[in-house]
């Protein structure tokens, strides 16, 4: 018997133990203040009741209790069992047992919700013989356990010990230690403790019992802000916000400018709508027009420039050189203009109105039996050009020359392809067709020696003769 006792008390303080190490959860929201249950469970029957047989030590139980709750830790309680013995002693044989007690009961970890609980009682016990006595005797009991709350009721696991005081005539002053295992279901009777402010936590307890509906309380029903900003949380639908930041209703940072930036982290809050900023939500003007880019529809505009508030640059006089740049800002409609503004200076007049009527073009010489132009010949032609538009009034003849070299006959195609080259080149350039005519010297007409290089290279030229 005594080894099958050890078993009993080895299972049921592993059950307590596991049962005990569950993780947390939230407590039941509506319990009541008291309860009414059915137990069920197993009895083990001291020696001296049930004789020695091992077989006979373990008997099925049944039983009911009623408690009260009179504060979170403490109720009391009154508790009914009922044991049927099979014994082998020659006193009893076999016995029911029927057990009433009354005492206080003490929760220990009541935030949880398997919450562990120790009693303790005194009350009364009648065993009820095969053989028609009575044995009727006042106990002592002792209790633990764990209690798991459930809507609408709770589960309990006891593991108690009953020890009889008084000994009547029938037992022959024997006493009885008997352990029990019980669990069972009880049922909430009464109305439910109040809690106003809804946050899982009764208003005897609560110390903040006007918590806002949502919010996530402490186990005595205080609010927690962990972001520390001010929303609580539950509410906070940003609950990692930095400190110092400033939020709105909702515990989110707030962007007063709508530039993408918070508050919080925004060195310019004031930015105008639909500027683009720096990650210090300032904004960004790339062409330093003073118009910020996302407002700007000019965005490359050059260095120097006036705009206006769209950020394009201002005009005044239409000359395609924008005011502030524009060192000539009243140029007159039509004019042409540089970079700066202004009218470009008139050309110098044509050679031929100074002190006489004709010139040679001065390095427009050309290859040995050629009329093309060589480019340091179009850089002096286009001088001669912008001198020529210069004075659309004079009217020009290009002259073409050559050295004696060949025949007569092919000189003087020569000369009329070279005076007919530079003639087009200056058409190209802008002078007015009607301006020019060309015509062709051949071999006549040498201005140096065409016994030498040198000088047959200068008789390889064009002259320009001003036509009156």
């Amino acid at each position: 018997m005594q080894r099958w006792r050890r078993i009993l008390l080895s299972v049921a303080v592993s059950c307590l133990t596991l049962l005990g190490t569950r993780p947390a959860l939230a407590a039941s929201e509506d319990e009541k203040p008291g309860e009414l249950g059915l137990l069920a469970g197993i009895g083990l029957g001291d020696e001296q009741l049930v004789g020695s047989s091992e077989k006979n030590t373990i008997a099925p139980l049944l039983g009911a209790r009623f408690a009260w709750h009179f504060t979170p830790h403490v109720s009391g309680f009154i508790d009914g069992t009922f044991t049927q013995y099979k014994g082998a002693s020659t006193l009893y044989g076999n016995a029911g047992e029927y057990a009433f007690r009354i005492g206080p009961e003490w929760h220990i970890n009541t935030n949880d919700p398997w919450q562990f609980f120790i009693n303790v009682g005194g009350g009364g016990m009648i065993f009820d013989t095969e053989f028609g006595g009575n044995d009727g005797r006042g106990f002592l009991s002792g209790g633990l356990g764990v209690r798991r709350a459930w809507k609408p009721g709770a589960l309990r696991i006891e593991l108690r010990l009953d020890r009889t005081v008084t000994s009547a005539d029938l037992s022959g002053g024997r006493d009885y230690t008997l352990p029990k295992l019980m669990a069972g279901w009880t049922w909430g009777v009464g109305a439910p403790p109040k809690d106003t402010d809804g946050d899982g936590v009764y208003d005897k307890k609560d110390k903040c019992p006007d918590t806002p509906h949502g919010a996530i309380v402490d186990a005595v029903g205080c609010p927690k802000d962990s972001d520390g900003d001010g929303v609580y949380d539950g509410i906070d639908k940003c609950p990692d916000t930095p400190k110092g930041w400033p939020v709105d209703a909702t515990g989110c940072p707030t962007d007063t400018d709508g530039d993408g930036v918070v508050d919080g982290l925004d060195k310019c809050p004031n930015t105008p709508k639909g500027c683009k900023v720096d990650a210090s939500g300032c904004p960004t003007d790339a062409d330093g027009d003073g118009v910020c880019d996302g407002i700007d529809q000019c965005p490359n505009t050059p260095k120097g420039c006036r705009v206006d508030a769209k950020g394009c640059p201002t005009d005044s006089d239409g000359d395609g050189v924008c005011d502030g740049i524009d060192q000539c800002p009243g140029t007159p409609a039509g004019t042409k203009v540089d970079a700066k503004g202004c009218p470009p200076p008139a050309p110098p007049p044509p050679p031929m109105f100074v002190g006489k009527k004709e010139f040679t073009l001065k390095g427009v010489n050309f290859d040995f039996g050629k009329s093309d132009l060589k480019p340091e010949a179009k850089a002096v032609l286009d001088t001669v050009a912008d001198s020529l538009k210069a004075y659309p009034d004079v009217k020009v003849e290009v002259g073409g020359h050559t050295d004696n070299v060949g025949s007569v006959k092919f000189n003087q195609k020569l000369s009329e392809a070279r005076a007919h080259a530079v003639r087009d080149y200056l058409v190209s350039k802008g002078v007015n067709p009607a301006n020019l005519t060309w015509k062709g010297y051949g071999e006549g007409g040498p201005i140096a020696d065409n016994k030498t290089d040198e000088g047959r290279a200068q008789n390889r030229r064009v002259e320009l003769h001003k036509i009156e």
